[in-house]
């Protein structure tokens, strides 16, 4: 089932979605792209070949590899014409390796499990484009949770225990 499921206004137009629509369509992809870890409805959910839906399979792929239990619970989900924002609260438990990090670029080598369950929160700002979800930017702090996993981190110059 596509993100559109009225009658098309002309041959190949999609109407412009209601704010309550866009809406529900984030809550969908969290709800089963990133929470279930389905990515077969990122075809549902997202514009056909676009960057992002390109890229969010591997992506969740890789998080779920790292966090087999990561679980996003909406707090505050706002909208304005095609943009839809999201407050979420992030929680899971390291129980796989993490094998890249977008603060940090590529990590070299995967950083085993440490088993440490993790709470964070992040923002989520959706561009909904013709009914499917065309583009995502986000703030994560991953800083916070890495420190949860047990990471330190020490500024230029510091002297390392």
């Amino acid at each position: 089932m596509g993100a559109w499921a009225g009658p098309l206004t002309s041959v190949g137009e999609v109407p412009n979605l209601s704010i309550a629509d866009n809406k529900a369509l984030v809550r969908r992809f969290i709800e089963e792209v990133v929470n279930d870890g389905n990515s077969a409805a990122i075809a549902d959910l997202c514009v056909p070949d676009s960057r992002f839906a390109l890229g969010i399979a591997g992506q969740m792929q890789s998080m779920r590899t790292a966090f087999p239990d990561n679980h996003l619970t909406i707090d505050e989900l706002l909208a304005e014409d095609a943009l839809v924002a999201a407050r979420v609260i992030i929680r899971g438990t390291n129980g796989g390796p993490l094998v890249g990090l977008p603060a940090f670029g590529r990590l070299e080598k995967p950083v085993p499990a440490t088993g440490q369950p993790v709470l964070g929160t992040a923002i989520y700002i959706f561009k909904i484009v013709d009914g499917r979800i065309g583009s995502l930017t986000f703030e994560l702090d991953q800083l916070g949770l890495l420190q949860q996993l047990g990471w330190t981190f020490n500024p230029p110059g510091s002297v390392q225990s």
